[in-house]
């Protein structure tokens, strides 16, 4: 079981924590993510088998995931590498066409493109690239708003702690004139 360090896996969580379960115990760590949150990433059932790599069981999968009307995975993730092979393919199509073209109104126009066409490649390749990460990173980035909207019963109440009528409340004041005192004294030397 890995966690990251400085952290206690065995801590109690706070009321309210996506993570905490009704009995108050810390659940396994599988349990992490809710279930509503659609998964980016194809999470098989069963961790031990190997994912299927024929042609037929992928059109079944990639069936399953377009007519999944509970929208519990993103297909648009699913897509991404090949609307990017799809882009750069396409991309190359446009190039090789322009140097055709090129190369019907003079030969010396089509050399030139000719010999600057893999640099217009790999700039396409390299936008289409971009494009789909940049997409990928705001799928993933959903997931986490999506998980950390999850702990706003725990905000507010800490947010009720400090703002009401409580104990606490009333010692914030002097714990702020405290650290301002602290942070005006010259640091000590050693």
């Amino acid at each position: 079981m890995s966690h990251r360090s400085g952290r206690n896996p065995n801590r109690r969580l706070p009321a309210g924590h996506p993570q905490r379960d009704d009995s108050g115990k810390t659940p396994r760590p599988s349990a992490r993510t809710p279930a509503k949150v659609p998964q980016i990433t194809m999470k098989s059932k069963h961790a031990a088998k190997p994912p299927r790599r024929n042609i037929v069981s992928l059109f079944m999968d990639y069936l399953r995931l377009l007519f999944d009307l509970k929208f519990t995975r993103y297909l648009t993730v699913q897509l991404l590498p090949l609307l990017y092979v799809v882009l750069v393919i396409g991309g190359l199509g446009v190039i090789g066409q322009q140097v055709w073209d090129a190369f019907a109104r003079s030969p010396q126009r089509g050399l030139a493109y000719l010999a600057v066409s893999p640099l217009a490649l790999l700039v396409w390749a390299s936008a289409c690239r971009a494009t789909t990460e940049f997409l990928l990173v705001v799928f993933r980035m959903s997931e986490d708003v999506h998980t950390l909207a999850g702990i706003r019963p725990t905000v507010d109440r800490i947010d009720t702690l400090f703002s009401g009528n409580t104990w606490i409340s009333r010692l914030l004041p002097f714990i702020k004139a405290y650290q301002a005192s602290r942070d005006d004294q010259p640091p000590s030397a050693s």
